[in-house]
């Protein structure tokens, strides 16, 4: 049977400024609503 890995985002993170196509001016949390979201983070090794 698989585990299942939950973990919490620090709330630090959502306080972090963010920019890019489609985002609005201003901090992480900012850019989420009021339903349940899921982020995806992806890292770039360039």
């Amino acid at each position: 049977m698989a585990q299942s890995i939950t973990r919490s985002i620090p709330p630090l993170v959502f306080q972090q400024p963010v920019e890019g196509v489609n985002l609005q001016p201003g901090p992480l949390g900012g850019q989420l609503g009021d339903t349940p979201t899921l982020l995806v983070f992806l890292r770039h090794f360039g």
